[in-house]
């Protein structure tokens, strides 16, 4: 039985698009399916614009996958943590716990792991005290220590690492404000501010669209063969292409208020003197050559900018924290 055109026009579509494109029988059915089980007849001198509006809807599908992506991006914006609150301390995942495997066997190559040294069960022996103060344990936390007495640094990275450098042992006058230092940066991976992006709701609805459209191109393209769940995919995709996932973080202004809160809520839950971060700055700052050292720890702020940020978040959070409100009036 023949149709007219008009009537199995849904048919020819897919028909039409599987001989000559994909030579599937799978799209054959899915064309019989949508022209109600109704076989027809295509015309051949009808075959090129067939081939052409199959190219559009590939195209169009390449237009969507690419929009999601940028309007995913523009929406990216890291939710604020409540102030004078202390996130819980998130378990990493394997990918994290990769990436911080990379980025130590990456640095292992130029410098040793010193992991016997009485510096580095004093930074164990502390890191597990301010752990404990904000509220999880020691196993939450995995700490490496380079001999590297030229670089003074402490970072966080993902998978709850944190990365120290031996320079930083020369600068330090005492346990507090040693521990002040790594109470910033466990405060920075409490936030998730060393995830490589913060995705917000809308943001992560936008990249599962975009998920879902791009699996489709990819079954259309490889016949049917390849089915891939895309799920998180193209949001992985974003953050290769940003380059969002380094060690050398640029923390913005949110993040480092948010920070130095967490911080000094931590220092004050803890046998540390919150004073001892503040004394190590004003310290920094009093003498241009250590601060010249000390270019890498500072990253983008002067000593009189993080003396600042914190005397800030010592404002807001003195009313709830008595020890920090004593620091206030110094």
């Amino acid at each position: 039985m023949t149709e007219s055109y008009a009537e199995c026009n849904a048919q020819f579509t897919f028909r039409v698009a599987a001989d000559l494109c994909l030579n599937s029988r799978f799209w054959k059915d899915v064309a019989v399916l949508f022209s109600g089980g109704v076989e027809c007849a295509v015309p051949v001198v009808m075959q090129y614009d067939c081939m052409h509006m199959f190219k559009q809807q590939l195209q169009r599908l390449a237009v969507i996958i690419l929009g999601l992506n940028l309007v995913a991006a523009c929406t990216i914006q890291p939710a604020r943590i409540p102030s004078g609150t202390i996130p819980q301390t998130a378990a990493p995942g394997i990918l994290e716990d990769e990436h911080a495997e990379r980025v130590i066997n990456d640095l292992g190559e130029d410098h040793v792991l010193d992991d016997s040294s009485l510096h580095y069960y004093e930074l164990l022996d502390t890191i597990a005290q301010l752990a404990v103060a904000a509220g999880g344990s020691a196993d939450d936390w995995q700490v490496y220590l380079f001999d590297a007495p030229d670089i003074v640094d402490v970072r966080a990275i993902q998978g709850n690492t944190i990365l120290v450098w031996s320079g930083i042992f020369d600068v330090v006058d005492s346990h507090d404000e040693l521990a002040g230092l790594l109470a910033c940066e466990l405060a920075h991976g409490l936030a998730r501010h060393t995830d490589p992006v913060e995705f917000n709701l809308g943001s992560e609805l936008l990249f599962g669209v975009s998920d879902i459209t791009a699996s489709i191109g990819i079954m259309l393209l490889t016949q049917g063969v390849v089915a891939v769940s895309g799920v998180g995919m193209t949001r992985w995709l974003y953050v290769e292409a940003a380059d969002l996932d380094g060690l050398d973080r640029v923390y913005d202004e949110q993040q480092i208020e948010e920070m130095a809160e967490i911080a000094l809520l931590i220092l004050a839950s803890s046998d540390y003197a919150p004073g001892g971060l503040l004394d190590f700055w004003r310290r920094v700052g009093s003498d241009p050559g250590l601060g010249t050292r000390l270019q890498r720890l500072s990253r983008d702020l002067s000593p009189a900018e993080r003396i600042a940020v914190l005397e800030a978040a010592m404002t807001l959070l003195q009313a709830g924290h008595n020890e920090i409100a004593a620091l206030s009036s110094q």
